[in-house]
């Protein structure tokens, strides 16, 4: 028994080899008829054998001088797109319809549709505290407006602060901030 043997109580030594097939697996022969494929063997001048499972594949060929037609717009193609065009164009039409005649429906039942006005370089909101807030309360609206305006400006300089300090590299420390921060 050799100081190697992965089994000591084994009684006739085994070459254990899962690629084995089932007739020569425990006859501790070490003798194993599995081939190792089309892509395994031992002499690396030799061919694959002709009896294998896979056959390798004749070479593609390939002409560096061969042009490839690309077939440009032809009159179907061009017919086919202009009737896909009008479709569509149809279809865009008969939607503008329906939304003008739930404008006017809109209108003539009395609903006033407000104008967006706020900010003035590009109104995406409407926004008009004398009409839409009582009076008592716009002094505090007017407050709270200005406020939130500020905040936003505030932030926008910080931003614009900080970046410019991080490119410049003149950043400031966390030690820095924590010994000046209670001064």
């Amino acid at each position: 028994m050799s100081r190697y043997d992965p089994n000591p109580f084994d009684e006739e030594p085994v070459e254990v080899n899962p690629f084995a097939d089932g007739a020569a697996k425990g006859k501790g022969s070490g003798q194993s008829s599995y081939s190792g494929g089309a892509f395994y063997t031992t002499n690396t001048g030799s061919v694959p054998s002709s009896n294998s499972r896979l056959s390798p594949l004749p070479p593609e060929p390939y002409d560096r001088g061969a042009t490839i037609d690309i077939p440009l717009n032809n009159a179907k193609d061009a017919k086919a797109k202009e009737k896909e065009l009008q479709a569509k164009e149809a279809e865009l039409k008969r939607r503008e319809q329906e939304l003008k005649r739930r404008e006017d429906a809109i209108a003539r039942a009395g609903i006033v549709i407000e104008e967006k006005n706020w900010p003035p370089f590009f109104p995406i909101i409407h926004h008009d505290i004398a009409k839409e807030i009582p009076v008592h309360l716009q002094r505090i609206q007017y407050i709270a407006f200005t406020t939130w305006l500020g905040l936003v400006l505030c932030l926008l300089w910080n931003i614009v602060a900080v970046t410019t300090a991080w490119i410049k590299g003149e950043g400031l420390s966390c030690n820095w901030i924590l010994m000046h921060q209670f001064c």
